[in-house]
């Protein structure tokens, strides 16, 4: 190799186009439409809808170890994972599904156990009118041993005559799962 090198000119990079979006899929998902279903296949039955969903949430704890002489930094390790409990909120409507819920076996110092699957929705793009589905779904997860810890409804007054009740079901569970299409 000399003092003189063969080189090569350098091009301009050519700029990339960008495309919009194709495909309603490519969009985020809106949150419109919430509901619990129990049972499974054609045998689910959907026992409330709510606007409201907070504490989905999936931890995992982390183990630290020092090694030493290892001053300037430390090593971790995965740990158990741990489901915060989750509340529903709907606005309070005529069906007592929540309050029942929460209701069985207080007599008997127990609370009742169930399965259920949380089913997300969004509006239907291809939406012509009736016979075609206002609704798409657009999630599932499954919850197991779910029970509720707490109920709630808003505050009543008269001077909030303008204000939606809201009804609220806090539970507790042993897991969930994004259930497969």
């Amino acid at each position: 190799m000399g003092l003189l090198q063969k080189t090569t000119t350098i091009t301009k990079p050519t700029e990339e186009k960008l495309e919009p979006l194709k495909d309603i899929e490519e969009y985020p998902v809106p949150v419109y439409q919430f509901a619990i279903e129990f049972g499974k296949g054609n045998d689910a039955v959907t026992v409330a809808l709510f606007q409201s969903l907070t504490g989905m949430e999936v931890k995992r704890a982390v183990e630290p170890l020092n090694e030493g002489g290892v001053n300037d930094y430390g090593y971790e390790f995965p740990g158990q994972i741990s489901y915060e409990h989750v509340t529903f909120e709907s606005g309070l409507t005529s069906s007592d599904f929540f309050w029942k819920w929460m209701m069985i076996g207080k007599d008997a110092g127990r609370a009742q156990s169930s399965s259920f699957t949380l089913v997300q929705r969004r509006p239907n793009p291809d939406y012509a009118g009736p016979g075609d589905d206002i609704f798409i779904e657009v999630k599932r997860w499954n919850f197991s041993g779910a029970f509720p810890v707490s109920w709630k409804m808003s505050d009543l007054s008269i001077d909030d005559s303008e204000k939606i009740v809201m009804e609220s079901l806090e539970l507790s569970f042993d897991y969930f799962e994004l259930a497969k299409p």
